[in-house]
Parts: C-alpha cells; structure tokens; sequence
C-alpha cells in the first residue's frame, strides 16, 4: 500500500470536509442575522402601520416563526380510578370536561402567583404540570390555565380553577393526548397576523392589542379533531385566532351534537 498517497488523500478529505463544515456554519449565520433584520423590519412597519390607525400596540408581539405542524388531539376523558386515590375530591364527568369540587376547599398559603398557585393544587389533580396560565384571561374568582404541547398553549384543552375569600374551591379540566402529523413547515410572523386583522377591520381604531401570541386551536369540540397552528390576538377583550400558516381567520369553535 502506498502510505504516502493515502496520507494525501485523507489530508485533502478532512480538508474539503472542514471546508464544507465552515461554509454551513457562514450560511446558518448569514439566515439568521437576514432573519433578525427582516424581523425588525416587520416591527418597525407594523408599529407606524398602527399608530396611522390609531390603534395602540400595548405588549410584545414575538418575532420567532418556528416550524410547526398540524396536532391530532384526542380526548379521552381521566380515568375515575386515579382521581378516587386523591382524598377530599368530588369529581363528575361531562362531555368534554372533568369537573372538580375540593372538600374542604385548599386554603391559598401567602399571595403567589397563578403558576405557583397551581403548584399548589397540583396534587388534587392530574397532569398539573402540563399546564401554563394565562395571564390576559383570569380574574379574582377564576384563574384560566391552557394545557401545553412542547411549551405551546393548546387553546382548546382549558384549566379553569375557581376561587373565593382566598380559597381554592375546584376546577374544570380538559385533557387531550395529542400527537404531531407529519409535513411540518415554518409559520408566518406575528406582526402578518396583526395586520389581517387590521385589514379586514376586526381590529378598529382606538382599539388597544393586549397579547399576541402562538398556540394551537381548533373549530371543533369534539372528541377527535385536528389542530392548526395559530397566532392568538387579544384586543379590548375580545380575542380572534389566525391561522398560522393560511393567515385566515379561525371561525369560532362550534360545539358538536
């Protein structure tokens, strides 16, 4: 064997190999930094596009455009047997929902906030830790939970935990199992989001945005259905879901007979 070729050859291999290496590593920076300017970009059009409407941006709309994918949820109800291992629950199922009353109530220990306040109730009821509050759509005698798939809200599957005189009385609880489908591709920015909404005159002038941001949904409630992707857009109150990819209007959900 001829050691002395062999040796050129992988000498010019590993060099055409850190070659490629390095030409990866320039592109994925050259993306990035073309995807932080047209990002900012974005912000700075929506932002004078919105105070020419008189319609005031009050919070942070979120500049990620992930790759997501369409979920298959499935609800299929708690099973009743691990809720009788939990001691002072009375607990009954509805059609989509696990209904929760706590015997006595849990006294809330100090003043803590919504995701702490869950930790606390966590042990008197399932999979606690597969939910994130929502801090737009709580108040003093309700706080909204929503569950959560890979750190997104699924805003189809709500956590609502009543209160009263610093007491947690019960909850309402939906769970889905959920599962991604395949063909997943990159969603459109926040800012496109807003302004569908903007131009189609869901959103007017005067109005306040309190909250954009990225989650699941979908129209159906019923046991099996498929998720879309979608921006959630809260102004004066009231909130409307974009579709993510199509940046169509979601239609509100319609309850199955």
């Amino acid at each position: 064997m001829d050691w002395s070729r062999t040796k050129t050859i992988l000498i010019w291999a590993f060099l055409l190999l850190d070659l490629f290496l390095g030409y990866q590593v320039y592109v994925t920076r050259i993306n990035f930094w073309n995807n932080q300017e047209v990002a900012q970009g974005d912000k700075w059009d929506m932002e004078l596009y919105l105070k020419q409407q008189n319609i005031a941006l009050v919070t942070e709309v979120p500049q990620e455009t992930p790759e997501m994918s369409y979920l298959n949820a499935e609800y299929v109800g708690i099973n009743p047997l691990n809720l009788q291992e939990i001691s002072g629950l009375t607990a009954t199922m509805e059609k989509m929902s696990l209904a929760a009353k706590l015997n006595p109530p849990l006294q809330i220990r100090g003043q803590i906030t919504p995701n702490e306040l869950l930790k606390q109730i966590g042990p008197r009821l399932m999979y606690a830790d597969h939910y994130t509050a929502d801090m737009y759509q709580s108040n003093q005698g309700r706080l909204l939970y929503w569950q959560v798939y890979q750190k997104m809200p699924v805003f189809v599957a709500p956590l609502e935990v009543y209160l009263e005189n610093g007491s947690i009385l019960g909850y309402r609880q939906t769970y889905f199992h959920m599962r991604k489908q395949e063909n997943g591709r990159q969603v459109i920015s926040g800012y496109t989001a807003l302004r569908s909404l903007v131009d189609k005159q869901i959103i007017g002038p005067g109005e306040r945005i309190e909250s954009v941001s990225l989650g699941y949904y979908g129209s159906y409630d019923a046991d099996i259905q498929a998720l879309a992707p979608v921006w959630r857009v809260i102004h004066d109150g009231k909130q409307h879901f974009i579709n993510a990819f199509t940046g169509a209007l979601e239609r509100p959900m319609v309850t199955q007979r």
